[in-house]
């Protein structure tokens, strides 16, 4: 399969094709069509692309989702490895919900006081105020 046909059946962009290639997600082979040549996708590239858009989603980083790859296509991974893996995320998204809890709070706070005392003295408590 070409790139313009993966770009109309995903969505995706070719640079976004191009670099989940650079970076070993997906795979092709080149093909010579008169002075041109081509990159043909092998046939497990849009079960690859869905894997990757489902890792995306979890907030899974390229690398992580590159780690477990191969072995989840091939059917290599483990129930257990499989859940360590997800059980992991799960506890990052618990810290970055905090963190934007965290976020939150101080928006809310600013934005009750708007004014540019008020964010100098908070600055000035958390260590960020430079003079």
């Amino acid at each position: 399969m070409l790139i313009g046909e993966l770009v109309k059946i995903t969505g995706l962009s070719k640079d976004g094709l191009r670099y989940y290639e650079d970076l070993g997600l997906i795979h092709s082979k080149p093909v010579k069509a008169g002075t041109r040549i081509y990159r043909d996708y092998d046939d497990t590239t849009l079960e690859r692309l869905a894997l990757i858009a489902l890792g995306k989603r979890m907030h899974f980083s390229l690398r992580d989702i590159g780690a477990v790859l191969n072995r989840a296509i091939n059917d290599q991974i483990s129930r257990e490895e499989r859940r360590a893996f997800l059980l992991a995320q799960a506890q990052q998204v618990d810290t970055q919900i905090a963190d934007l809890e965290d976020v939150k709070k101080q928006l809310l706070f600013f934005a009750d006081q708007p004014d540019k005392e008020v964010v100098d003295a908070h600055l000035k408590e958390i260590g960020l105020y430079y003079e």
